[in-house]
Order: C-alpha cells, then sequence, then structure tokens
C-alpha cells in the first residue's frame, strides 16, 4: 500500500512538473511569472506542513484512544469458529487474565477494533480498506494471525463422466442457487458433455451447509429456500458420498452382469430343455396306467398284469424323478434370475449417478479421496485460473471456496502482556483445536512464525493493502458461464 507521504511527494512533483508548464506557457507573455524552481519549493513546503499537521493529528487520535482495562482482553467476531472454545479452555486455565468474546459480526468487530475499544477481531474475512485506513487514522497498525482454514469441494464421481473438471465460481453459483435453469451439464459450455446434472449434498444441521449457503450462495443466513427445489439433502456425508459415487458393492455387482446372466441363460435353457422329458414321463404313466386297466378288464394272466402293474410304477417313478429335477432347475432360475436382477439394478444405479455433484467439507473429503473427483475452481475473474483443493492452497487462501480463520489485532494491543498471553495460549493449540473441528491446520513452521511475533523474537509483518486497481471505464467484467480454462 502506498503511505501518505509518498502520495504527497508524488503530489508535490505533479504540481512542480504542471508550474513548469506554466513558467514556460508565461515566458511567452510580456510579464514572466514566479521562477519555476520557487514554485516547486514551495510545493514541497506546504506538503511538509500538511504531513506535519496530519501525523500530529494521528497522534492526538491515538492519544484519545479509550485505554483497556488491566488484566483483561476484548475480543469481537463471529459464532462458530475456534475462539469461543479457546476463550473458555483459557478462561479455565487458571490465568489471572480475563478473556470475554461479543459476538458482535466482522463489521462491527472491526469498527470497535479501529477505535480501539476490543482487542482482537475474530473473522474468516481479510480486513476491508475502508476499515484498514480508519485504522491508520488513529495510528493503529494491524497484525493477523492464521489459526485455521475451512473449505468446502465440489465434486463427482469421475471428470469423465461429465466431459470437464473446472468450474467457476460463478457456474458454482449457477449449478446450486434456486430457480437454476441447470439440468444438463452441456448447459455449462463447451468441454462438457450432454449428461444429466442433479446436485445434492448436506442439510442444515451440516456446518457444510452454512458455509456453502455464505460464501458460494452469497446468503447471509442459509436456509433450503436458497437452494434449487431437486436439492437432495443428506443427513449425513456418507449419504452425499453414495449420491455421487454409488455404493461400494455395485461397482462389483455390475462387473458380475455378464456372467451372471450367462449362467442365468444356461439354466433357462437346460430348464426348456427338460420340459418335454417330464412331458414324456407324464404320457408314459398315463400309458401305463391305461394298460394296467385294460389288462384288468381282459383279465389277462396274472404274470403279465404284474408286467403291466411294473411298468406303471417304473413310469411314476421316472416322472416324479424328473419333476424333482425340474423343480431344482427352477430353483436355480430363481436363484440365477436374482443374483442377476441384482447386478442390473447395480449398473442402473450406477448409470443413474453419472452427473450427479454435491459439496464436501475438505477434511471428509480427505477421507474419501480415492472415490471423489473434486472440480478444480476458478475465480469470476480469472486471476486464479482452475485451482485443485489442497491443504497448500486452502491455507494460503488461493483456492477460491475457502475461507481463512483469522485473529486480526493492533501493534498497540500486541504489547499488552495480557493480550500475548492469550495469543500464546491460542496458537499452541491451533492444530489440535482444528483437527477436533474437522478443519484444514495450518502448518506448524507458519504456526512457530506468528508464535515469534507475540514473544517479540521477531517483528510482525503488518497488514498492508495494495494500491488501489485505476479502472477505466471501457473495463467491463465478464460474468459467462463458460468455463475457465
Amino acid at each position: 500500500m502506498t503511505s501518505h507521504r509518498t502520495h504527497r511527494a508524488r503530489t508535490a512533483i505533479t504540481a512542480g512538473l504542471a508550474a513548469l508548464t506554466l513558467v514556460g506557457l508565461s515566458a511567452c507573455s510580456e510579464e514572466p511569472s514566479q521562477d519555476a524552481t520557487d514554485i516547486v519549493a514551495d510545493a514541497q513546503a506546504q506538503d511538509y506542513r500538511a504531513d506535519q499537521a496530519e501525523s500530529q493529528r494521528v497522534r492526538e487520535a491515538y492519544r484519545q484512544l479509550p485505554q483497556p482495562a488491566s488484566g483483561t482482553v476484548r475480543i469481537s467476531g463471529n459464532r462458530g469458529s475456534l475462539t469461543p472454545d479457546e476463550v473458555f479452555a483459557f478462561n479455565q486455565s487458571g490465568s489471572d487474565t480475563d478473556v470475554s468474546m461479543t459476538y458482535d459480526g466482522e463489521d462491527a468487530a472491526f469498527a470497535a477494533l479501529c477505535s480501539g475499544e476490543v482487542d482482537i477481531v475474530d473473522s474468516s474475512r481479510e480486513v476491508t480498506r475502508a476499515e484498514f485506513e480508519a485504522c491508520r487514522r488513529v495510528g493503529l497498525d494491524l497484525v493477523q494471525f492464521q489459526v485455521a482454514s475451512d473449505a468446502v469441494v465440489v465434486a463427482a464421481k469421475n471428470e469423465s463422466d461429465v466431459g470437464g473438471d473446472c468450474l467457476s465460481t460463478d457456474q458454482v453459483r449457477e449449478i446450486y442457487r434456486a430457480g437454476s435453469p441447470v439440468t444438463s451439464w452441456s448447459q455449462l459450455g463447451n468441454g462438457f458433455d450432454e449428461v444429466p446434472l442433479k446436485v445434492g449434498g448436506p442439510n442444515r444441521e451440516n456446518n457444510a451447509f452454512s458455509f456453502f449457503g455464505q460464501y458460494v450462495l452469497g446468503a447471509p443466513q442459509p436456509s433450503m429456500t436458497n437452494l434449487r427445489s431437486d436439492y437432495r439433502a443428506f443427513d449425513t456425508d456418507q449419504g452425499s458420498r453414495l449420491f455421487v459415487v454409488g455404493r461400494d458393492r455395485d461397482e462389483l455387482l455390475a462387473l458380475q452382469l455378464r456372467e451372471r446372466a450367462r449362467k442365468r441363460d444356461l439354466v433357462k435353457q437346460q430348464l426348456a430343455d427338460w420340459y418335454p422329458v417330464v412331458n414324456d414321463a407324464k404320457d408314459e404313466v398315463q400309458v401305463a396306467r391305461d394298460e394296467v386297466a385294460k389288462g384288468q378288464r381282459d383279465q389277462r394272466p396274472l404274470a403279465t398284469q404284474q408286467a403291466d402293474q411294473a411298468r406303471l410304477q417304473r413310469a411314476i417313478e421316472a416322472l416324479e424323478e424328473a419333476q424333482r429335477r425340474m423343480r431344482v432347475l427352477e430353483a436355480r432360475k430363481r436363484e440365477l434370475t436374482a443374483v442377476w436382477e441384482k447386478s442390473l439394478n447395480a449398473r442402473k444405479r450406477i448409470q443413474a449417478a453419472r452427473g450427479n455433484v454435491a459439496y464436501f467439507r475438505f477434511s471428509y473429503y480427505e477421507l474419501f479421496e480415492e472415490q471423489l473427483r473434486p472440480f478444480e475452481i476458478t475465480t469470476p475473474e480469472g486471476e486464479r485460473n482452475c485451482i485443485f483443493p489442497s491443504q497448500q492452497t486452502i491455507t494460503s487462501g488461493e483456492y477460491p471456496l475457502a475461507r481463512r480463520m483469522l485473529l486480526t489485532t493492533t501493534q498497540r494491543s500486541l504489547e499488552r502482556s495480557e493480550v500475548s498471553e492469550f495469543l500464546l495460549h491460542y496458537l499452541n493449540n491451533a492444530e489440535d483445536d482444528a483437527t477436533r473441528a474437522r478443519l484444514v491446520s495450518v502448518p506448524q513452521a507458519d504456526i512457530a512464525v506468528q508464535k515469534a511475533w507475540v514473544r517479540g523474537d521477531t517483528e510482525p509483518v503488518l497488514v498492508e493493502l495494495d494500491p488501489e486497481p485505476i479502472v477505466t471505464t471501457d473495463e467491463q467484467q465478464s460474468t459467462s458461464l463458460q468455463p475457465a480454462r
């Protein structure tokens, strides 16, 4: 960020150049004006006096800041971070310092910080330019600590299922928002296939729901009304995952479909071949019975009647055996048909899941990264193009669907022993707190650097903002839904 002094120096130079131009023009007139050197000197002197006056005003504003009460630390921010639990743990640790936290929202918290009313702001966003300037006007330099990160990933089963692997934040919003007309991946632009698009994710009880609603959909208090009407809400992360990838068993069952179909067809053929055998056995029984009856009517010799009776008995036994064999084949057919239908239905479920998409907290995705394929994400302006979610890109804030959990204080507050005591306690527990809350922890090396700031081993890195960009009237931002590549 350009300092006030540098800005005034540039102003003085500009004024001097303008004065030289004036001198040049007046040289052509009858009466030459003041010497250019004198004009520049006057401009510099005026700027110096203005700078001194500004410095005096800042010093006076700094002196008028309220003095914090000894033995206290005041924190303000939002609910839902690690800080409330850490405040409770610190107050139970036996320290003489009393730490209190109010939930005033980030905007009010930063305003209170710049007016000296609180020591620390708990936030999930960076300080704005207006807030930065407000602190500077009263002589407060800002120091920012990162204690954890959080992120959501938007994932499908496989990028080949839909034909692409990169979405812009605008596309993600368009897919999920209430009233979304997107029903096919091809509607998102070139590179995506003509595949039905179905969306799912957690219900309102899951922290990812609130994060997604606020930071992706732009809803301060997310509810189901912010999502498209066909959004599939699941009670568990597992439900969302199975919606995307299907059940593990389905893959195995689907692979067995062809072999099970072959076995089913074989027993069907065997059964078809056995029906004539049964029918022939039935015919033989009927013929044998007719002969027995005829032998009795004709009063055939006893030996002949006994032979007829023996033939009937053999026919009956042959029929019973044929029917028994047919029942075995029918039972086998039913069994094989049932397992074939399981494989068929499994394949249908797999095919139906193609194109399904859901979002997950990064910590859950890490557990099933072999099953889920997260989309790379591009910011609307395209300054960060197709960023893959990882601990590094999330911690750095590079990944667009991430938020950093920050503690912002002032160098004035950091010099207080009460504040430094609390911050050291917090940083010592940050990794365990993040893991327990299923957040992305800050690397230990970065934690060590921040602890050195608190202890005074090294000078803290002060918050600075980049110069405001110069925007011309012909510059327009693109809101295209085309995937950024």
